[in-house]
């Protein structure tokens, strides 16, 4: 299924975001996606492959249109659509990219998707707070996260907005801010790569 910019194409669908520097990317990436794409009822799972992460002091070693084409390479889910709105965008924070995507794409249910490492930081994110306000934020486990991610500075901040997954959906009543933590079986070897690429 090849997404075509037209909110009418996309309106009512369930989309996941999830952002990264994929490099290199690996099979925990797709691992989390499948789950992702099973847990939310996903239409589409966009990857947003990123120019550089704030974060991260390091340049990265490849150009975003050489990882693009690596992701396009070992993607074998028609689900999984690799995008650099990044580059082309010319945003390198998380919230402004969301910010326009729900400005393009004003009927479309996103999902923020992010591992628990990423929770344990997120605090250090760009707008991390206005950011639980642009759409539901989806946190998947990790092999020793649990504990210390649900105790971050923004877990905390946010612990009384934490429900459920199946309560994220738009039909839903309750207000943005929502999110969810989900402990799914992960596979071990497929999350750690995730842990430790960080990407």
């Amino acid at each position: 299924m090849k997404i075509i910019f037209s909110n009418q194409n996309l309106k009512n669908l369930n989309i996941g975001l999830f952002g990264g520097s994929f490099n290199p990317v690996h099979k925990g990436h797709f691992h989390l996606s499948n789950i992702a794409i099973k847990t939310l009822k996903l239409k589409q799972i966009w990857w947003l492959v990123s120019t550089q992460n704030p974060l991260k002091k390091n340049i990265q070693e490849k150009t975003v249109m050489r990882r693009l084409k690596e992701i396009k390479d070992k993607n074998k889910n028609y689900k999984v659509i690799p995008m650099a709105l990044e580059f082309n965008l010319k945003t390198k924070y998380s919230y402004d990219t969301i910010k326009i995507l729900k400005k393009r794409f004003p009927e479309v249910n996103f999902f923020w998707i992010i591992g628990a490492d990423n929770l344990l930081i997120m605090h250090k994110w760009y707008n991390w707070k206005k950011l639980f306000y642009m759409c539901p934020i989806v946190v998947f486990d990790r092999p020793n996260y649990f504990y210390k991610s649900i105790s971050s500075k923004a877990a905390k901040y946010f612990s009384k907005n934490r429900m459920p997954v199946k309560h994220l959906n738009s039909k839903n009543k309750v207000p943005l801010p929502k999110w969810s933590y989900v402990k799914n079986k992960l596979d071990y070897n497929a999350s750690s790569l995730i842990r430790k690429n960080v990407n």
